[in-house]
């Protein structure tokens, strides 16, 4: 199945209610947010978790690997002995690393408090699968994310990608090491970075990094580009000088599954209408939704269409629709082939009510998509979209595709869309 999730958590021991004993409340939207990512991974049926941590053996170059059969350590160095864990490790997945990323080096010994504590969370949350222990690598931490993605896509257990690490360590004067200004700058350019456009977080200057005095930089680049997704940050909070962010990075979505199997069938010569339909009480496939289906092929668009409002009865019939519509009557691009369809990824966007506004001051080209009208003619853009970072190129290219001059006025709609990726 591949991987199913990908998170960034924070690693502070004292968020353990043993070792903060009341001090942990301080930091109460990290700890709620922390159960919420812990039950989201259990809820993804996750088999195996891939944890990076800033704090495990590192090497300057390559990777670590921790290869023991168990793998186990306990707080006892911040006052908690007799909070200890103790995992199976995954034996396959360790030989796969082994086999296919360059520089691992193999360590053995106990888990680091950066793998601790978020295996604490998820432990309490009843989860008990299988362990795999990688050091943040120092260099190329991008290069080991693609690679590490490769060789999950090809696996057949759940697994889920959990990078630790703190941001900033220096956002007050009375925090571990200080302030410095670069800090809260560092910390506040990572939350938009993964709200607008996660790709500017590589160009992050070194001195700023440094500066910062943070832990997750690494970790957090690792994940991100392990898997495509759309992050979602759940809390950030700097109460002890030190910035925690737990964000929800990528989580595998039953909709463009949905969307594959339709296309599928379809350039199979199969009848859509006989296709079993998923289950309508889940993901929101029995509401009647508006929606595009995205296919890309190696990163560039292959095909895209969709609906404003709904036309079918459900969104797994609108799903269903824009699927086979996407593959074969974009006017953009020569329909899909049967045999490139393990070339192709699916995303849906499910589009929320369409909201009549006033002026572009209303728009945000990361948050809202647009409409724009006029005398029967309309065109629509999806937000988020790579390359377009201001309200007026937005609204150009809408009606570009709308066929109306850019100088002409048009009526403005916005939308909101909840992307779900594979």
């Amino acid at each position: 199945m591949s991987l199913v999730y990908s998170v960034f958590v924070p690693h502070p021991p004292i968020l353990v209610p043993e070792i903060g004993r009341g001090e942990e409340r301080k930091c109460q939207a990290s700890l709620e947010a922390y159960q919420e990512i812990a039950n989201r991974l259990v809820q993804a049926e996750v088999e195996t978790v891939i944890l990076i941590s800033p704090h495990a053996p590192l090497t300057k170059e390559g990777i670590t690997l921790l290869t023991e059969e168990v793998i186990c350590g306990n707080f006892a160095q911040f006052g908690a002995a007799q909070v200890s864990l103790s995992f199976a490790s995954d034996p396959l997945m360790i030989e796969k690393f082994q086999k296919h990323l360059p520089g691992v080096l193999s360590v053995q010994g106990p888990l680091d408090h950066g793998s601790l504590v978020p295996l604490y969370f998820l432990q309490k949350a009843g989860w008990s699968g299988k362990v795999v222990l990688l050091g943040m690598p120092l260099e190329r931490p991008e290069e080991y994310g693609v690679r590490i993605g490769k060789i999950l896509e090809s696996s057949p257990e759940r697994y889920a990608l959990v990078a630790s690490g703190d941001l900033s360590h220096r956002l007050k004067e009375d925090g571990p090491y200080g302030l410095d200004p670069a800090g809260p700058e560092f910390d506040q350019f990572i939350i938009k970075a993964l709200q607008q456009d996660t790709k500017t977080i590589t160009s992050l200057p070194t001195d700023l990094v440094e500066r910062a005095g943070e832990c997750g930089y690494r970790s957090l680049l690792l994940a991100l580009t392990a898997k495509e997704g759309a992050p979602e940050v759940l809390s950030y909070e700097g109460t002890f000088g030190v910035g925690y962010l737990v964000a929800d990075l990528y989580h595998s979505s039953p909709l463009p599954q949905w969307a594959r199997r339709c296309l599928k069938a379809y350039l199979e010569k199969e009848d859509p209408s006989r296709l079993e339909l998923p289950d309508l009480s889940s993901s929101g496939l029995g509401e009647r939704r508006g929606c595009f289906v995205t296919l890309k092929q190696s990163g560039q668009l292959r095909g895209c269409i969709g609906t404003t409002e709904p036309w079918q009865e459900n969104l797994a019939l609108e799903i269903q629709h824009n699927a086979m519509a996407a593959g074969t009557q974009d006017p953009r691009f020569r329909p899909v082939r049967i045999e490139e369809l393990d070339t192709l990824s699916f995303t849906v966007d499910v589009l929320g009510e369409l909201e009549k506004i006033t002026g572009p001051e209303e728009l945000d080209p990361w948050k809202y998509g647009v409409v724009v009208r006029q005398r029967g003619k309309s065109g629509l853009l999806l937000p988020h979209l790579e390359g377009i970072d201001t309200v007026s190129e937005q609204i150009s290219i809408a009606k570009q595709k709308a066929g109306i001059s850019v100088q002409e006025s048009v009526e403005l709609w916005r939308f909101e869309v909840k992307r779900h990726y594979e």
